[in-house]
């Protein structure tokens, strides 16, 4: 199962079946599709935060849903059903990679297979010292298969490949070395890191965060030329808005702008 929360100004996603270590049922994927949903569709949301319950991330993959699916043969025509149960995870790792509002990953414990996938295609991975990541599935004799574009645009083809094609685990200060985690905090100081960062985030205008994501999406796809033509579309609406202006006066004014909350929903 999964739990989903709104506290203020963010959604927190927590994988929450300590049975399977977290592993990314059919129930699991869905939710995490929620909770992004959840997130984008609430104009104040600043960001949504994934993490683990049970001192783990994510096991990877639900095996036993795929010894269920492998137990009858493949359809004469039309997609596998193991093609499309593994599919429709990759349909959900790419809306979290193209969330409009920032993500946060916070890694505890073992994130493996389609977990360290989960972490990539966040904003933000938190990690705790004691973590540990690994890409086992070719050593299991199969292919990463929807975690591969994302973690090869997060740490480019080379070092993606190098972790994959070996099935190497690492720890948290290797991953960081590498680009899977962008900070790595003893686990007593995780949460209060998290705080931190959603406060950061939380003194951010929600539009101008949407924005800011936005126009590295279009980038993603597009050429230069039109990604700068849609920034500065997205720059003269924030300008002609007022929060620019709101933004201006708190700053001459020495105080918090009117969106500026913090991760318990107070206003500062």
């Amino acid at each position: 199962m999964i739990c989903i929360e709104t506290r203020g100004a963010f959604v927190f996603a927590t994988l929450d079946s300590p049975a399977t270590r977290n592993a990314l049922s059919d129930a699991m994927v869905s939710g995490l599709s929620e909770a992004i949903t959840l997130a984008e569709s609430q104009a104040d949301v600043r960001a949504l935060v994934v993490r683990g319950a049970g001192g783990t991330f994510c096991a990877g993959g639900d095996f036993s849903r795929f010894r269920e699916l492998m137990s009858t043969a493949a359809p004469a025509d039309g997609m596998d059903p193991i093609a499309h149960f593994n599919r429709s995870f990759g349909t959900m790792l790419a809306c979290l990679h193209a969330c409009a509002v920032p993500t946060v990953a916070v890694v505890e414990g073992a994130a493996m297979g389609g977990g360290v996938g989960l972490a990539a295609t966040c904003d933000f991975v938190l990690a705790s010292s004691t973590a540990r990541f690994g890409m086992p599935e070719v050593t299991l004799g199969l292919p990463p298969a929807q975690i591969a574009p994302f973690i090869a645009s997060r740490l480019g083809r080379g070092a993606a490949l190098r972790l994959m094609l070996t099935g190497r685990r690492i720890d948290a200060a290797q991953a960081l070395g590498c680009g899977l985690a962008d900070e790595v905090l003893e686990p007593e100081a995780l949460n209060e890191r998290v705080e931190a960062l959603l406060t950061e985030l939380g003194r951010a205008e929600p539009a101008a965060l949407r924005a800011t994501k936005a126009i590295l999406q279009k980038r993603r796809t597009e050429a230069l030329a039109p990604t700068l033509d849609f920034a500065s579309l997205a720059f003269a609406t924030a300008l002609r808005s007022g929060t620019a202006s709101e933004g201006l006066a708190a700053l001459s004014a020495k105080r918090a702008a009117a969106w500026v909350t913090r991760p318990d929903g107070a206003k500062e």
